[in-house]
């Protein structure tokens, strides 16, 4: 297969996948020319193969994204990138050869980076609490802090919206004023797709872990 293809995308929930097709096309249109679009593959599962078993039935869940990863090395896809962080968790329980845009990982990096060592996290409610997130930033020596129990259960209410494509425009301006509220304090890193749609752009104390993938994926 050309390197040129050895790029692909697993497609997974519908509002989440179209988002970074079209971010994946968007910024690589912004930088080659007027009409290029980005050579990929996407590998389309029906979502509700798994999406029951998430966040953390791995017996459940590791067998079918084994089976999805060994399709997707035998179209001669080497470097790819899932559109849901939270199925990382299990993918970093499988032995595999195709390079992940891990978005736990290049987040990490990113913080170290900018000398940031203290965040406030965006996502699902469990992804807020889970011991997944705060042992991969804690052994790098960054310390997450979830926001209050009222926000999370709104900010879980939110995605929940935004994948059935029931948000309204008054929601997003919440959503958008609550990221604005913690940034105050300390830089908001957004780890969930859903809402990763409807966050701050161009915010250096807004960290978007779906922007993160994608400019790695790029690369």
């Amino acid at each position: 297969m050309s390197k040129s293809i050895s790029k692909g995308v697993l497609g997974l929930g519908e509002a989440s996948t179209a988002y970074y097709l079209n971010q994946i096309h968007q910024k690589f249109n912004e930088r080659n020319e007027e009409f290029s679009t980005c050579p990929l593959l996407l590998y389309q599962v029906d979502f509700q193969e798994i999406n029951p078993f998430l966040p953390d039935q791995f017996q459940e869940l590791i067998p079918r994204v084994t089976e999805y990863l060994n399709k997707i090395s035998e179209l001669g896809i080497s470097k790819l990138l899932v559109p849901n962080i939270t199925l990382h968790e299990t993918l970093d329980q499988i032995t595999h050869s195709i390079e992940l845009c891990h978005p736990v990982q290049l987040t990490v990096e990113h913080l170290i980076k900018n000398k940031i060592s203290e965040i406030v996290i965006f996502g699902t409610l469990y992804t807020m609490n889970c011991e997944y997130l705060k042992i991969n930033f804690s052994e790098a020596g960054i310390n997450i802090i979830p926001p209050e129990s009222e926000d999370q259960l709104w900010i879980d209410d939110f995605r929940k919206k935004v994948y059935k494509k029931e948000s309204t425009a008054d929601e997003i301006k919440a959503f958008q004023s609550l990221i604005k509220k913690y940034m105050q304090q300390k830089p908001v890193v957004i780890s969930c797709t859903e809402l990763s749609i409807h966050c701050l752009k161009n915010e250096n104390y807004c960290i978007d872990m779906a922007d993160l993938q994608i400019e790695e994926f790029l690369k």
